[in-house]
């Protein structure tokens, strides 16, 4: 303190000009003052460098975010909301090296709607079948919306982009007899779809369709092939309900015969 007071005139000089009077008190004051300012300076800094820091950060979370929601659009259908081609391969080409089925269905005169309703109306009617179907999914069962094949015809790729179509994929888990099981379930739920939703006043809903052997050492190319030409021979045969399975694979025991049984008379199989 001693050497404060003997100092103070040095000090004053190097913070004052000569020639300004000035209190010792007053001096103290205007340090503080200094110092304060300093403070709040480099307070104001950081604080903007902080504030910065972290809107960059949330504008980056935003960025991924969107980028997330994309890459999930594109793995949905437009019209129906359920899961795409696209997604279909991707979780072939990831799935578990186990034995699946795949079944691919075409639902019967859904054209027909269109024609004489629209595609407005036929869009509500595909998106009510695929979300009734898709909220009925259990455990071990996957369905997806098939892409509809691309035209030369400018106008009808821009309609197959933007509607609904009237084929369904489904990857099912396990031997075969889980997927017949499955259809027959299936069957049955739009039999009850039919008679509950005033959607289908005018449309009673049938379909034809198969079941392949999807085996883990099967590529996406080769599940699609076999589901094809399974799918051209229950077409071929096709009058109103009916499926396409390789009998070979049928399992003889007691239990499952009799869901085989079950299943050719629900699909008017001789």
């Amino acid at each position: 303190m001693i050497l404060f007071f003997t100092e103070f005139d040095k000090i004053k000089g190097f913070f004052f000009p000569a020639g300004i009077a000035i209190s010792v008190p007053l001096y103290v004051f205007s340090l503080l003052g200094i110092g304060i300012l300093v403070f709040y300076s480099v307070y104001i800094f950081y604080f903007k460098e902080v504030t910065s820091h972290k809107k960059t950060k949330t504008e980056l979370e935003n960025v991924k975010a969107l980028l997330l929601d994309s890459e999930r659009m594109r793995l949905i259908d437009f019209v129906t909301g359920i899961a795409n081609q696209e997604k279909f391969k991707i979780d072939i080409q990831n799935r578990p090296k186990e034995l699946f089925h795949l079944i691919l269905i075409d639902l019967d005169g859904f054209g027909e709607i269109n024609k004489k309703q629209g595609f407005q109306k036929g869009d509500e009617v595909i998106r009510t079948i695929a979300q009734d179907l898709f909220a009925r999914m259990r455990r071990d069962e996957e369905i997806y919306k098939r892409d509809y094949k691309l035209e030369n015809n400018f106008m009808k790729r821009i309609y197959r982009k933007y509607t609904g179509g009237d084929e369904f994929i489904f990857l099912i888990k396990g031997p075969q007899y889980e997927s017949v099981g499955f259809l027959a379930r299936i069957q049955k739920q739009l039999e009850e779809l039919n008679t509950e939703s005033p959607v289908f006043s005018s449309y009673k809903i049938t379909f034809h369709g198969a079941i392949v052997p999807l085996y883990p050492s099967d590529t996406y190319e080769q599940a699609y092939d076999k589901l094809q030409r399974g799918f051209v021979q229950a077409a071929e045969e096709s009058n109103g309900l009916r499926v396409y399975w390789d009998k070979s694979e049928e399992d003889t025991f007691v239990k499952y015969k009799s869901l085989y049984d079950n299943a050719r008379r629900i699909f008017k199989i001789q």
